[in-house]
């Protein structure tokens, strides 16, 4: 299931649950996105809280549950899930949550919430200064572990990152032309070989439309294959991205997985089965065409 899911986020918008067409937003989707994360957490003043999940919880009751786009949920803190847990005629239209700020030293918080309602979806979301260390990557990990729940992927908060170290990204820059490089190179290599999935990271140039694409081909290449969008235009850039790469990509890992020599030449490239492999199979399970 988590598998599946992975594969039809594309790009995630994130949507404050204090917006005004929250209703239509649950009901029709926004600007054909495949997936949409209602988020009561840092996109909500703290004096709005109490409201913006009972106007949440209110919306999802009335929203239709069969409809061409996923649906998730970003509470703000243990206490907020445990709201919604409350509410399961709410939880029914959802598809699953996203843990923010999900760490070593938090994690036992949100696990105990967690732990009555172990089928439900997450994505933790790594983006404190504990993904600095190694040591906290590695706490993260034991943790992620210990979770009854299906991890669908692990999303990189890289503006709370940056924030950890007082720098916002400036025009013209990728996030791997900031310091958080090396660290998204540690997640990764940590996450990646323990078969956890990961969400690319936000890029707040709502604006510029050639620095998205640059920072595209590399969350490509990094191997990320959904992102987080924060603004309806980026939605459409994003999955231009994604369907011309996995497109290649699908043609690549069909022709190796269904090949009898073990080393052969394929548009230019070397493939090999016993190196490539792996990459074939994961390529060829990921379902990225827009929800119809």
């Amino acid at each position: 299931m988590t598998d599946c899911l992975y594969g039809s986020l594309g790009a995630s918008l994130y949507v404050p649950a204090t917006h005004q067409q929250l209703d239509s937003i649950l009901r029709e989707g926004c600007h054909h996105a495949r997936s949409l994360i209602i988020c009561t957490e840092d996109a909500v003043a703290e004096s709005d809280v109490t409201w913006a999940v009972h106007r949440l919880l209110k919306a999802l009751k009335a929203a239709p549950h069969d409809v061409p786009h996923l649906r998730f949920v970003r509470p703000r803190s243990p206490a907020v899930l445990a709201t919604l847990l409350a509410a399961p005629e709410a939880m029914a239209r959802l598809d699953g949550v996203v843990i923010p700020k999900f760490d070593g030293q938090t994690a036992g918080e949100w696990q105990a919430v967690l732990d009555h309602a172990p089928t439900l979806a997450v994505m933790p979301t790594l983006e404190t200064a504990a993904m600095f260390r190694d040591t906290g990557a590695d706490a993260v990990l034991c943790a992620l572990q210990k979770l009854h729940n299906p991890v669908i992927a692990l999303r990189i908060g890289a503006n709370d990152l940056l924030g950890t170290l007082g720098i916002k990204r400036q025009p013209g820059q990728t996030i791997y032309d900031t310091p958080l490089r090396g660290t998204l190179e540690r997640i990764v290599t940590t996450f990646r070989p323990a078969g956890y999935e990961l969400a690319a990271p936000v890029c707040d140039l709502i604006d510029e439309p050639e620095t998205l694409g640059r920072e595209l081909a590399q969350d490509i290449a990094w191997g990320f294959y959904a992102k987080t969008c924060i603004h309806p235009t980026q939605i459409d850039v994003v999955e231009a991205h994604f369907t011309r790469a996995l497109s290649r990509q699908q043609d690549q890992a069909n022709a190796l997985l269904h090949a009898d020599a073990a080393v052969f030449r394929h548009e230019g490239q070397m493939l090999e089965k016993t190196c490539h492999g792996g990459w074939a199979r994961r390529v060829s399970s990921l379902k990225l065409k827009a929800i119809s």
